[in-house]
């Protein structure tokens, strides 16, 4: 984090790599925070001029990102955190209640196949969600049964489908951590309190509401963090369904930037240190509120 921190009040880059990795980065800061040399001009997406020698850049590129450098990917970053935990969320509970419901049968085997989503790594079922949305082969095309002359689908191409794809995937391969943490947070309601608001005339919904949810939340909390973090993070999903700007994470973002054969102005190792301290502060900020709105950190209190 410290060297990234130097990086960015630079204008590293990867034509100036030699001179970055044999020390230029250092002596650029020095130069530059002792007065020796005047900063250059960086842009927050293109970074700055070519050079061959790494030179001091100033403040201006971090300044810029913490004063709003870059709205709209941090405000589909934060949308898309939001909803891809709330559905992974309201899928996880909904599968785990189903489970531990005591009428259904096969629990062991109807959870081994809720858990495979998740037990895939996630570059892999990021390539089963693009051969299932590949525009002109992909296996909802086939399932159509469309010629091949005809229009393809445009839930990838048109950014009113890019989202809900997205989600789509996301889902399917975060639900299973929120299911096993909240699996081993039912166990842990005793039935009495059940039997309790049965006596008291409560309905079905009246028992989730008030009892099962209550005292479900704070258990689930530490999963919906660590999931907020990997959605906030996410990478293999957008790169590989090649999604375009501004319907990026951060994570995707650094990687374009950093990436010196990648295109999308790569080569631009300022930037992309840049970035990932910006990434890295806004996280901060997201698991402070929402402790503090959520109360997560007090644990559970009601035993």
């Amino acid at each position: 984090m410290i060297y990234q921190g130097a990086m960015a009040l630079t204008d590293f880059s990867s034509l100036s790599i030699k001179d970055g990795l044999q020390g230029g980065v250092w002596r650029a800061v020095w130069q530059g925070l002792t007065g020796q040399a005047k900063p250059v001009p960086v842009d927050s997406l293109l970074g700055g001029a070519r050079s061959k020698t790494v030179n001091y850049a100033g403040p201006g590129l971090l300044a810029r990102l913490f004063l709003g450098g870059m709205p709209d990917v941090l405000v589909f970053d934060m949308l898309w955190t939001v909803l891809s935990v709330a559905l992974q969320a309201i899928l996880g509970v909904l599968a785990a209640l189903l489970l531990h419901h005591p009428g259904v049968r096969f629990k062991r085997w109807w959870r081994v196949i809720f858990i495979l989503p998740w037990a895939i790594h996630e570059f892999v079922g990021a390539l089963f969600w693009m051969r299932i949305f590949e525009p002109r082969f992909g296996w909802l095309v086939l399932a159509r049964n469309l010629p091949w002359s005809a229009q393809p689908p445009v839930w990838i191409e048109n950014p009113n489908f890019t989202l809900p794809s997205l989600l789509i995937a996301a889902t399917w391969y975060g639900f299973p951590f929120i299911m096993l943490a909240a699996t081993a947070a039912l166990k842990l309601i005793p039935a009495e309190v059940y039997d309790a608001a049965a006596i008291d005339g409560a309905s079905r919904w009246a028992q989730f509401r008030h009892v099962t949810w209550p005292l479900l939340f704070p258990l689930l909390l530490p999963a919906i963090v660590v999931r907020s973090i990997f959605a906030f993070n996410q990478f293999y999903l957008f790169y590989v369904l090649q999604t375009d700007f501004p319907l990026l994470t951060f994570a995707t973002l650094v990687y374009y930037r950093f990436n010196p054969t990648g295109g999308y102005g790569g080569g631009q190792f300022a930037v992309a240190a840049a970035i990932n301290l910006f990434t890295v502060l806004v996280l901060l900020v997201w698991m402070v509120s929402f402790d503090r709105w959520s109360k997560a950190s007090e644990g559970v209190t009601y035993v």
